[in-house]
């Protein structure tokens, strides 16, 4: 079996012609799905704690879910090799996600926990990247720059536990869903006014 070689030029051409192409014809789409993700973030953003606790009781659900399909799975493999291990990680699922559901805001401290360890590695990892191109001084004072306010914010978010949990997932998504809702409506009016080659 021979792996595919490298795109060439031309067809990585064809390809960004293609991607602009749909995105001309599409743009319509697009501009809706960002403006309700604009909306969206908005209102995330008006109000951290509905945003917080809806977030919190999907997630609990998803994992409830996620725990049910995976006792199912493992119990029709039972002969599989560790079907002792896969029962007891779907179980547990199943019990976090019950507790989430039960007592969404007990979840959302967790979620929070969670969110402040995320930001407290993407600091760390950002440091690294910053000492990799150390060269480039406008990058790797940038790049410092975001790791301290990404370990900033995840100290914010520790310290103030457990009342940042009212408003930190929901404040979070909101900037989340305003920022991606915005790239993606700007996106789509640049594609509108540009068509690409037939």
């Amino acid at each position: 079996m021979t792996m595919p070689g490298p795109a060439t030029s031309d067809e990585i051409q064809r390809q960004v012609a293609r991607t602009r192409r749909h995105l001309h014809d599409h743009w319509k789409s697009y501009a809706i799905q960002g403006a309700v993700m604009i909306v969206a973030g908005v209102l995330a953003l008006a109000v951290p704690l509905a945003a917080t606790l809806a977030s919190t009781i999907f997630f609990g659900w998803l994992m409830l879910l996620g725990g049910v399909v995976g006792l199912v799975s493992a119990f029709r493999a039972r002969n599989a090799p560790g079907f002792w291990s896969n029962v007891a990680l779907a179980a547990l699922a199943v019990i976090l996600g019950l507790v989430i559901v039960a007592d969404p805001f007990a979840g959302a401290i967790t979620l929070t926990w969670a969110l402040a360890a995320y930001f407290l590695l993407i600091g760390f990892v950002t440091f690294s990247i910053a000492n990799a191109v150390r060269v480039s001084k406008g990058r790797f004072a940038l790049l410092v720059l975001s790791g301290i306010l990404n370990i900033a914010l995840a100290l914010l978010v520790v310290l103030g536990l457990p009342g940042t949990a009212v408003w930190a997932i929901g404040v979070f998504l909101g900037i989340s869903l305003l920022s991606s809702g915005l790239s993606l409506l700007l996106s789509a009016l640049q594609a509108r006014g540009d068509p690409p080659a037939r």
